[in-house]
């Protein structure tokens, strides 16, 4: 019994190792359910089949009957992922049983195939009537380990293969559905509060912009590969007398939408951020593909074109700019050409953009 204990336990470290590894991969598309993308199902429900295909590479085999922990892997699929990762994860074992199979266990084969069709059945049917995700695991845990007593007990197995064997697997699959159960939910979580942590400490609060620490990490890398960027500084004219005449709330919402027009006109990938109070840069990795000159034109002039609307009136705003290309200079100095081009844009009257000259 020791010795089954032992392999059932190993089946339960896989199926550990394999659930962190993909979720820790799919962090960012967490957390995954029915409506998930497409391409985050099937990635799920192709880990899970890995992680069946492991469980029979360490399974006891009995007269050519592979007895492992793979119900539990399946059941994630189908708890999570749904009807698409269950189809996957059951592909994925059916085609991995097919290629090991041999003359001798092709009865053994066939029933593992009616044992996982009778599983993928009553899976469908309880998705389809039980929309709570404890019942529904429970449901198909249940089910899954009842179909794989039937095989058990239909089956020529030696007999002290109850004491060593099946009693061992029931007690496993039993603590290891409600482990993994709990587990799951529980690094869904941790990732999806490790990706939230990770937006806020890189996103502006106010726009949903990259904030100065990502555009400073972004012009950091285009100065390691020496490419030929440029940066556009955008300021709001006459911001304080938004704030002024309407308040802050305002004001934060005028901030707010031209942010929204500034990334409908910077395609990828090109960086947008807040650069600090009503000032916004742009960051351009390659001037080649995207003129700068062209771009901050563009939004000069589409701007006042797009008022902020409020419920009785609408506030116009219009925008300065000033640019400047990286010739192998310092960030800190582009940054400064940026600078004074923006300044001579506001003392020329404003609405307007300027290009650095040296």
């Amino acid at each position: 019994m020791l010795v089954t204990v032992n392999i059932f336990f190993l089946n339960i470290c896989i199926i550990f190792l394999i659930s962190t590894f993909s979720f820790y991969l799919l962090r960012n598309r967490l957390p995954i359910q029915e409506d998930s993308m497409l391409s985050t199902r099937i990635y799920f429900g192709l880990a899970n089949g890995v992680a069946g295909v492991l469980l029979m590479h360490n399974a006891i085999d009995l007269n050519g009957a592979l007895i492992d922990l793979r119900l539990l892997p399946l059941a994630l699929s189908a708890l999570f992922g749904g009807n698409v990762s269950l189809m996957v994860t059951g592909l994925t074992l059916l085609v991995y049983r097919f290629l090991i199979a041999t003359g001798d266990t092709l009865d053994v084969l066939l029933n593992s195939i009616m044992t996982l069709a009778g599983f993928l059945v009553f899976s469908l049917l309880f998705r389809r009537f039980i929309k709570r995700q404890a019942y529904f695991y429970t449901a198909i845990v249940t089910t899954g380990s009842l179909l794989v007593l039937w095989r058990l007990i239909t089956s020529s197995s030696p007999a002290n293969a109850w004491t060593t064997v099946y009693i061992p697997y029931f007690i496993l699959t039993i603590g290891g559905a409600i482990l993994f159960y709990r587990l799951s939910a529980l690094l869904q979580q941790h990732f999806v509060l490790y990706s939230y942590q990770s937006y806020l400490a890189s996103t502006d609060q106010l726009t949903r912009l990259a904030n100065r620490h990502v555009i400073l990490e972004k012009v950091t890398e285009l100065e390691k590969h020496d490419a030929t960027w440029g940066v556009i500084l955008f300021d709001l004219d006459h911001f304080k007398s938004v704030n002024d005449s309407h308040g802050h709330a305002v004001g934060d919402a005028v901030l707010r939408h031209f942010s929204i027009l500034l990334n409908e006109h910077c395609p990828s990938p090109i960086t947008v951020g807040r650069y600090g109070g009503e000032e916004f840069i742009v960051i351009i990795p390659d001037t080649r593909v995207h003129d700068p000159v062209q771009l901050a034109d563009t939004i000069v002039q589409v701007v006042p074109q797009a008022p902020f609307v409020m419920q009785d009136h609408a506030v116009s705003i219009t925008v300065s700019a000033g640019i400047a290309y990286a010739s192998h200079d310092s960030a800190d100095l582009v940054f400064k050409h940026a600078d004074a081009a923006l300044y001579e844009a506001k003392v020329h009257g404003r609405n307007q953009y300027r290009l650095y000259h040296s």
